[in-house]
């Protein structure tokens, strides 16, 4: 007992003198350190939320986002209702998601459930059942005890997986993804390093098992083949949870409350470009833009600058929470001594959503088959997958609601495609999504820190692109940032308790 009390004690005095720091310094003048956020994201507004919590009242945060918060967590209204078009499920153990959800008064809706089919684009290799038991015995049927297996590895996955929380709430902070996925578990970083597809058979998974189920969550989930890393290809599998869910009014509601709860400033500017401005401050130049609303990305929409409206600021701290890549990189650094390095490229994901009447023959389909959502195994086909939608606001398929599908492709489908698959469309939208990295299988991974004071939260999607990966993305910066201003590596550090007395 005398022990937990010294650690309880210990864990005090740090946090005691770690906040008279913050109150003696307050920074390394007599004013408060002024931080830039350029991205109004989850991983943007997450960090506003989490530097909040660091330095509390003695930081001055702006946000800059030339469009709609939630970036690439939006929705769309059709028909009278709001349907998701950009991130809309979370893993019933994504404990960032969860908390802010219960946190900030929000409901959960469940994922619509339907039946699933796996299509190849000649045969269905596998359909779901309305009883969940012969599903179970299909899947054994056909893929063996892979079907188990699969489970297995990736609970064993998850339980790894949840080590970050332990160790974000305790302080640590890591200036690069690889060290950061090391500490959750150091097979993690191995598994950038080698394609899913390697992975498991490395397992002992067979290659059925892999070209079928593998490839079909591969392509629903990140629009590429099981030739992405492991790592990515097992969030991916993880995404195929039954317990899913997403945010009543949907799941953007949770990056508006992080905004509102971290009381920084949002300005409605884009940036153009960071200098360094010397004593290690940066200059943030921005301009109002022509484009009120950036929730699309797509290389034909870009966003324009007026020259005539640029304005500067300085600040002490940027975090980029933004994709940083050569093929799609907005921002210019500009007189930095170091040579920045952003290889890659996002993936180009088309979200078509319909209002209509699908005709069933088009899917090899009869109109008595209960199908709502097609995964494909061939990647060839021209969409990754198409399912009917339930709006934002709804538990689950209604007479009521009106009949919404979500069409993902890897480019745009044509007006005589569309209509082939709907015999009569009410309206039809599309979103020209630059949705996630592309994966390699022997994977690059970015640096958290780009120089002491700047930071870039979008490296963590690398390893895998995800809200809750983006918010412990956000999580890690906020803690480098905080370090690197009390300039003491303990800041923010708690001591673990322990459970022997």
């Amino acid at each position: 007992m005398l022990q937990v009390w010294n650690l309880c004690l210990l864990g005090l005095l740090t946090q005691v003198r770690t906040s008279k720091a913050l109150r003696d310094v307050s920074g390394f003048d007599t004013a408060p350190p002024k931080i830039a956020i350029i991205g109004g994201g989850i991983g943007g507004t997450s960090t506003a939320y989490f530097l909040k919590e660091l330095f509390e009242d003695n930081a001055i945060i702006d946000l800059y986002e030339s469009g709609a918060i939630g970036g690439r967590l939006a929705t769309l209204p059709i028909a009278g209702y709001n349907y998701e078009v950009g991130g809309s499920i979370i893993h019933p153990k994504n404990q960032y998601m969860v908390d802010f959800t219960s946190k900030f008064g929000l409901q959960k809706s469940r994922a619509c459930s339907g039946n699933v089919g796996l299509f190849n684009g000649e045969e269905y290799v596998y359909r779901d059942d309305s009883y969940k038991f012969v599903n179970f015995v299909k899947l054994l049927w056909r893929y063996g005890w892979d079907v188990y297996r699969l489970k297995q590895l990736t609970d064993e996955m998850l339980t790894n997986f949840a080590r970050i929380y332990t160790l974000q709430t305790e302080g640590h902070a890591y200036q690069n993804v690889t060290s950061l996925l090391y500490d959750m578990d150091p097979m993690f970083s191995k598994m950038t390093h080698n394609s899913s597809a390697a992975w498991l058979k490395g397992f002992g998974f067979h290659d059925l098992m892999i070209s079928e189920l593998i490839t079909a969550v591969t392509l629903c989930n990140y629009g590429q083949t099981p030739d992405v890393h492991a790592f990515v290809g097992s969030v991916a599998v993880a995404a195929a949870d039954p317990q899913l869910w997403s945010v009543r009014g949907g799941n953007k509601r949770v990056a508006e409350e992080l905004l509102k709860h971290s009381r920084a400033a949002y300005l409605r500017r884009l940036v153009a470009e960071i200098t360094p401005n010397g004593q290690g401050h940066f200059k943030v130049t921005s301009s109002e833009t022509e484009t009120p609303d950036s929730r699309v990305f797509s290389e034909e929409n870009p966003s324009n600058i007026a020259d005539s409206d640029l304005r500067s600021q300085d600040y002490d701290i940027v975090v980029i929470a933004a994709p940083l890549t050569k093929d799609n990189n907005n921002i210019k650094f500009v007189n930095f001594t170091k040579e920045f390095d952003f290889p890659g490229h996002y993936e180009r994901i088309i979200c078509t959503m319909v209002q209509g009447k699908v005709t069933p023959e088009s899917l090899l389909l009869t109109p008595d088959d209960a199908i709502d959502e097609i995964l494909v195994t061939n990647p060839k086909l021209m969409f990754n997958s198409f399912g009917k939608q339930c709006p934002v606001d709804a538990h689950d398929y209604s007479y009521d609601n009106p009949d919404v599908w979500k069409i993902f492709s890897s480019a745009p489908l044509e007006e005589d495609q569309l209509n082939i698959f709907f015999s009569k469309r009410n309206s039809t939208n599309v979103i020209d999504w630059l949705a996630y990295p592309h994966y390699d299988s022997d994977q690059k991974l970015g640096d958290f820190e780009l120089l002491p004071g700047m930071y870039h939260v979008n490296a963590i999607e690398w390893a895998g692109s995800a809200m809750e990966m983006s918010i412990i993305g956000a999580k890690n910066v906020a803690l480098l940032a905080y370090k690197y201003w009390l300039q003491n590596p303990n800041a923010g550090m708690k001591m673990p308790l322990k459970d022997e007395l």
